[in-house]
């Protein structure tokens, strides 16, 4: 393990030395942010690079895609400040006994439709039919869970079928599952062909998408720096909702899709972005649930300040013009 922070450190160091000439490196604070897949729950860090908002409040960040269990280790070994994300895997870390937080929401909504074949017109057709989703007891499936029961069905008349994120539409393609759990912009595809959405997952679920955690080392000793953090984030992230044609030029960039795509993937993300980026304890809330859905904690009370910390975040928030309690 020590060998892969090594190698994280070296592609960091890497990736440092091609951003900016080292006069201008030096008066940076330099911050490395590690995510684990791309997609639009990083639109505001890639937005925060491109359109130099980092830069503009003295921070030089360096990017590096890696799994969520090595980025935990390397965040405790300090090669990596931050780690986009909250959800049960950060969750589940900090229960753990690692000294880490969740700092900010990039969204307080998820972004999830269920999709069925044609001749399935609703819900109710749809029970004791299989349903695509990409694990069981994860966010997706406890959140699918969740918007069933929020639209009066009872979960248990569906039957669960653990797919990869690339199989989902083939198989309901080829009807190896009856409807399927997407988000933007594979959920464009399927409505492309003529698949019909029966559940809008994200509107019943408030579980947060996206997002920020780091260790309490880090808030603690540099809270302006995480401050200057949320701050880039969160204006990157209102800067998505005022420009479409910026924003959809960074998703055309960073999640290479077509213009068709990224405009409908655009239109989905401005109904789940507007957020203030302040941790919600509703939120965090739903990811416990998703955990002990899964078996994990089911023994465990966990108040939010044992996983959460919100107070920069509203302190941004604030200073943003956001109405904060």
């Amino acid at each position: 393990m020590k060998n892969a922070i090594e190698r994280i450190a070296l592609i960091l160091i890497f990736v440092a030395g091609l951003v900016m000439p080292a006069s201008a490196q030096d008066k940076l604070t330099r911050v490395r942010i590690a995510y684990p897949s791309g997609g639009i729950c990083c639109l505001a860090l890639y937005g925060g690079i491109q359109w130099k908002i980092f830069e503009e409040h003295g921070l030089q960040v360096e990017i590096v895609q890696i799994r969520s269990q090595i980025g935990n280790m390397a965040m405790m070994a300090g090669e990596i400040q931050y780690f986009t994300g909250i959800g049960p895997a950060s969750v589940s870390a900090t229960l753990r006994g690692m000294q880490s937080r969740g700092v900010w929401f990039a969204s307080d909504q998820l972004i999830y439709s269920l999709m069925a074949r044609p001749e399935i017109p609703n819900l109710r057709e749809l029970r004791g039919k299989k349903i695509g989703i990409t694990g069981l007891g994860g966010t997706s499936h406890v959140a699918l869970q969740i918007a069933l029961e929020a639209a009066g069905e009872n979960p248990k008349n569906f039957v669960y079928v653990v797919l990869g994120a690339a199989q989902m539409l083939p198989a309901l393609e080829t009807g190896s599952v009856e409807a399927a759990m997407f988000s933007p912009p594979f959920d464009f595809y399927a409505k492309k062909k003529k698949f019909r959405e029966v559940l809008d997952v994200g509107a019943k679920v408030k579980m947060p998408l996206g997002g920020l955690t780091t260790m309490l080392s880090t808030i603690r000793n540099r809270p302006d720096e995480v401050k200057r953090v949320l701050r880039s984030l969160q204006l990157a992230k209102q800067e998505v909702l005022r420009s479409k044609e910026k924003a959809t030029a960074l998703i055309l960039k960073y999640l290479q899709v077509d213009k068709e795509a990224a405009e409908d993937t655009y239109e989905a993300l401005k109904k789940t972005v507007s957020g203030s980026g302040v941790p919600t304890h509703e939120g965090m809330d739903l990811i416990m649930k998703s955990l002990q859905a899964a078996g994990q904690f089911t023994d465990r009370k966990v108040a939010f300040d044992e996983i959460a910390d919100d107070r920069i975040a509203k302190e941004v928030a604030k200073e943003l013009g956001y109405r904060i309690p």
